[in-house]
């Protein structure tokens, strides 16, 4: 698979930009991220699949052929349940985040997983739910992962028991990233986004949203991350 040209912002950089704001720049509101993201998202994978083909960019049927662009979630019906975070106290130390280098290849395959998290933003969050009208943490990371061909068990406590640990300070994008919230094992899954931020089926917010893990709350509940891809 060809490396994207290193010039061209990834979108989870432009998502971090558009969520966090920078210097002379006014910040957006999260819903206004949310949609710049999955704008950015698509146009990443569109560019990626062109460039792999050979088509050229300008070509009206190259978004036909980016293999399992869809523009709707396209998730199965839904289940049942209802679930609320606690209310957050604790303080504890920053998470750290130290960039890691990826290959071509595995940044391929993080843009690629970044744009199908993208379409999620704002399904309605629903315990022991897996459809579009309602998610839960680990069903939301385990179908973003299998629409990019890794199956992934269906809890976050089962979750945390596959691929390789990620040693603190060495969170890449595209990393799990777990907590423990309501119970005493692990009961909170993410997608880390890079510089502190990941992507999640949050009970909190109602919805698959973008949140700090080093906020009062996510900080002192982190427990470790795990490498899939």
């Amino acid at each position: 698979m060809a490396k994207k040209a290193a010039a061209t912002p990834s979108g989870f950089e432009s998502l971090l930009q558009s969520v966090t704001g920078t210097a002379g720049r006014e910040a957006v509101s999260p819903r206004v991220a949310a949609e710049m993201l999955r704008i950015q998202m698509m146009q990443s994978t569109l560019a990626l699949a062109v460039s792999d083909s050979g088509a050229p960019a300008s070509s009206g049927a190259a978004l036909q052929s980016v293999p399992g662009l869809d523009f709707g979630l396209g998730l199965p019906g839904a289940y049942r349940g209802s679930a609320a975070l606690e209310t957050a106290e604790a303080e504890g130390e920053a998470i750290p985040t130290t960039p890691v280098p990826m290959t071509g290849g595995t940044a391929a395959e993080i843009d690629h997983i970044s744009a199908t998290a993208a379409r999620y933003l704002g399904t309605p969050y629903r315990f022991g739910g897996e459809g579009a009208d309602g998610i839960d943490c680990s069903s939301f990371v385990q179908q973003v992962f299998h629409a990019n061909q890794i199956d992934l068990p269906r809890t976050a406590r089962e979750q945390i028991t596959v691929g390789s640990d990620v040693a603190p300070g060495e969170l890449r994008k595209g990393d799990l990233v777990f907590f423990q919230t309501y119970a005493e094992y692990p009961s909170h899954v993410g997608i880390y986004l890079g510089d502190g931020k990941m992507i999640h089926a949050s009970s909190g917010k109602g919805e698959v949203t973008i949140s700090d893990m080093n906020s009062d709350y996510y900080r002192p509940r982190y427990l470790g991350a795990k490498r899939v891809i």
